[in-house]
């Protein structure tokens, strides 16, 4: 079964696996390169009215070459089969949603692209860095499958904040990237929040925490601020994307930031 589902007015939401990795703390934290970190994927499905639509797509079927001696993926199902269990199927997908070009967020959809009828959303901006980037970049080595989308007329570049469809909300929020968009879903006191890669994981609603990961930690803290105090005003469920364990949680302040409850039941 799916991970965690939320009802949110007209919309009904599932939490979805793609497995979980192994990678070096360092990369992220600083420090010695010995330390090894673990994340999680937690990909959103959100049905509302006549669309389905996916918010991210793990990284697909494997590591990228580019990263296959850093990352160590382990999985016992992968985002495909945890779609089938929402009693959906890939081709049902009628909407993408990228939040950047992060290959562990854009894998299934791009590389080779596994939801047939869907439209794909990345951000101008996302798409135009990682273009600069240089040969061998992460982000940079995912620009092909991009501007093929484009070419190919499935995949939609955007610019700037977007109601993908009624409910489903992106504002850029850059930092990490440049064109690093979060989504909410829903309306009101019925929404959620999905944080990508500005707030990934529990250890991140500290937004004093430098990652060596973000492009500008200057606006990633600025966004992480503003974001983490709607939520909390607005006492949105926030999901997560790469948080093992507590991955659904209300953020509340504390003297060093934000903390994440976990929900539960």
């Amino acid at each position: 079964m799916p991970e965690a589902t939320l009802d949110l007015g007209s919309a009904k939401l599932w939490v979805l696996e793609d497995g979980t990795f192994i990678t070096d703390a360092g990369t992220f934290l600083g420090g010695s390169r010995r330390a090894r970190i673990k994340g999680a994927m937690h990909a959103v499905l959100v049905e509302t009215g006549d669309e389905l639509v996916l918010l991210d797509s793990g990284f697909g079927l494997e590591v990228p070459e580019s990263l296959a001696d850093s990352y160590e993926l382990r999985r016992e199902k992968n985002l495909l089969e945890s779609i089938e269990e929402t009693g959906h199927t890939p081709a049902d997908i009628t909407r993408v949603v990228l939040s950047h070009l992060d290959p562990d967020h854009v894998g299934w959809a791009l590389n080779p692209p596994s939801f047939p009828n869907a439209t794909v959303y990345a951000q101008q901006d996302a798409l135009e860095e990682a273009r600069n980037l240089p040969e061998g970049e992460e982000r940079r080595e995912v620009v092909p499958a991009a501007d093929r989308g484009v070419e190919e007329g499935w995949l939609e570049l955007q610019s700037g904040n977007e109601e993908i469809v009624p409910g489903i909300k992106v504002e850029v929020r850059p930092g990490h990237t440049a064109g690093h968009q979060i989504a909410w879903i829903g309306e009101g006191n019925d929404a959620a929040l999905y944080t990508a890669d500005l707030a990934p994981a529990k250890i991140w609603l500290n937004p004093d925490l430098i990652s060596g990961a973000d492009t500008d930690p200057r606006a990633a803290r600025k966004n992480r601020i503003e974001v983490l105090n709607e939520a909390e005003r607005r006492n949105a469920p926030v999901i997560l994307y790469h948080e093992p364990r507590d991955f659904l949680v209300r953020v509340r302040r504390t003297e060093k930031g934000f903390e994440g409850v976990p929900i539960t039941g």
